[in-house]
């Protein structure tokens, strides 16, 4: 499909080359040939019309394919907002994996605990991937609702803090990653367009995290 795609899209920069090509030469007959008459070049104008319009058109058309490719990027000024995206894009999975080198704060986000505990109760499968041991009362709600919690327990923990959503099935997963610190916490959004590779990578951190916790 994305082979069809591309001969498309190259037989319509071929046609702007070649109506823009008719134009540049009508417009160099007219700028230094001998007087022409109206009716010896009756299309110039639809031509030029033609040309600039296949030139916007093309431009628009790869400027669209190439959007597809980049991650949506979600800046949040506070906690409450970085809170309030976790609790959409949670909400989106069938499956989630949390990896954060601090867990620690979902104590401060109760909405989104809470949307965990609940879709878990429901039959959405939550792993939670952390270096630090969690608090007992937080530990015991995730485990009681149906959480996996995973323990590395690395003397050098990453400092990697990314949530993957749909991780069983392939070709629907996204992957969230956060960067920074508020007011300039950013969070990229990668679905199977813009980052195939980054979510491959992320699915071997948790494998290879998982692995540990076993050992």
């Amino acid at each position: 499909m994305q082979s069809f795609i591309k001969n498309i899209l190259n037989f319509f920069f071929i046609a702007v080359i070649a109506t823009t090509a008719l134009t540049l030469v009508g417009i160099l007959y007219l700028w230094f040939g001998a007087e022409p008459t109206r009716n010896e070049l009756p299309y110039l104008g639809w031509l030029l019309t033609v040309g600039i319009a296949e030139i916007f058109a093309i431009v628009f058309m790869y400027a669209r394919k190439g959007i597809q490719y980049l991650p949506e990027i979600v800046i949040n000024e506070d906690e409450k907002e970085t809170f309030d995206f976790m609790e959409r894009f949670i909400s989106r999975g069938s499956s989630v994996t949390i990896v954060s080198n601090r867990i620690s704060w979902l104590q401060r986000a109760p909405r989104v605990l809470n949307k965990i505990v609940t879709r878990a109760q429901t039959g959405t499968g939550f792993d939670i991937i952390t270096p630090s041991d969690i608090d007992n009362d937080l530990k015991e709600q995730l485990e009681q609702a149906g959480v996996t919690l995973f323990l590395t327990e690395e003397e050098v923990p990453p400092e990697a803090r990314f949530t993957l959503i749909n991780g069983n099935r392939s070709g629907a997963e996204e992957l969230a990653i956060a960067r920074g610190a508020h007011p300039k916490h950013e969070i990229s959004v990668f679905d199977n367009n813009s980052g195939p590779q980054i979510i491959a990578l992320a699915k071997d951190i948790i494998r290879k995290s998982k692995g540990r916790n076993d050992d």
